[in-house]
């Protein structure tokens, strides 16, 4: 692997998690935070499609993860960037329904540390390249 970061986004609608996951993830990666779906679509724009890794949250105002998931997918340009869902929601339906619309992994935020969740993207995208 390259010296060069790998770029992600980060969608989290929760202030103090945003800061403590994006402190986490800014350390391995370069990051591009969200609050909600449609500022996702926002980030991949600005990016010119150059993101290697999405983080989504399930629970988020304006569109939430499902939603934008679905609009990943259905896009030519975004459709093969893999996302994992972070999310409060350990219900199994909502794990079955992330990996049946493409989320490459399902992680419940109370059962990782953001440092194991940077370093679970770390190794997802190392799988991926």
């Amino acid at each position: 692997m390259k010296n060069e970061k790998f770029t992600i986004i980060l969608a989290e609608d929760e202030k103090d998690l945003m800061e403590v996951y994006s402190i986490a993830l800014g350390k391995r990666f370069n990051l591009f935070v969200a609050e909600n779906g449609k500022e996702v679509l926002e980030r991949l724009k600005e990016s010119n499609g150059k993101i290697d890794l999405i983080v989504l949250d399930i629970v988020m105002p304006k569109m939430d993860g499902f939603d934008t998931l679905r609009k990943l997918k259905k896009d030519n340009k975004y459709k093969n960037i893999p996302v994992v869902m972070s999310t409060n929601l350990s219900d199994s339906r909502d794990r079955d329904e992330a990996i049946d619309l493409g989320a490459v992994k399902y992680f419940v935020k109370a059962d990782r540390t953001p440092s194991e969740l940077a370093e679970d993207i770390a190794n997802i995208l190392i799988e991926q390249k």
